[in-house]
């Protein structure tokens, strides 16, 4: 999974016509990546390629005790606070991982004018709309489409491989739409409403793959 491709919506629906069942339950665990320069000064960062502070690498350092010892594979976004995070967690857990892997389509939205702007109320999101989008930036749905293409290889790759512990660091955002596909949620205001803090753990036990209702009546494919 080396490639980042982003496939159409047509494309994805063509792939989950039938759900999309992998040959072994699979445990994945998720985290947001340590806090950030911009997270400390209470910011958006959005597609900003930011640091974590010192406060930050202690978190991920915490984490490194609380992950499993053995995973088959790992991935982090493309941005240095989220592959960052992940290497210092492995290493400081002392984590035995298959592979690693950077995967661009766990990337942070780009968020537009916002970057850079200080923390602030968007009643869009607060209504759970998939499509709004910042001006320059990105929308909840482009963001999807990005997480879907990496499910689907995920996916995929577990029906080759045995594949059945994955370790994923990632942001706020694409969390968000990865727990609410994963969890198959109904609703859009609950998934864009979903709050991980620095470094979080979730664990989630996955099985299928398919569109869920907060995706198919969010207005996305009108």
């Amino acid at each position: 999974m080396t490639n980042d491709k982003i496939l159409s919506w047509q494309d994805i629906r063509n792939h989950l016509k039938h759900p999309l069942i992998l040959a072994t339950p699979v445990t994945l665990h998720i985290f947001r990546h340590a806090q950030s320069t911009v997270n400390a000064e209470k910011r958006i960062a959005g597609s900003q390629d930011v640091d974590i502070t010192p406060q930050g690498e202690a978190q991920a350092k915490v984490l490194g005790t609380q992950l499993d010892p053995e995973y088959n594979l790992a991935f982090a976004s493309g941005l240095k606070r989220a592959y960052k995070t992940l290497d210092i967690a492995i290493n400081s857990g002392n984590i035995s991982v298959g592979s690693i892997h950077k995967d661009k389509r766990l990337n942070e939205r780009n968020l537009g004018v916002l970057e850079g702007g200080k923390l602030r109320f968007i009643p869009e999101y607060a209504a759970g709309d998939l499509n709004y989008a910042p001006e320059n930036g990105e929308s909840y749905a482009q963001l999807a489409q990005r997480i879907f293409s990496f499910l689907i290889d995920l996916a995929q790759m577990t029906q080759t491989s045995e594949v059945n512990k994955v370790l994923i660091c990632s942001h706020i955002g694409s969390i968000r739409i990865l727990v609410g596909i994963i969890t198959e949620n109904t609703s859009s205001v609950d998934v864009l409403g979903q709050r991980f803090g620095n470094t979080e753990l979730m664990k989630l036990d996955w099985h299928r793959l398919i569109i869920p209702d907060f995706i198919e009546k969010g207005g996305i494919f009108k």
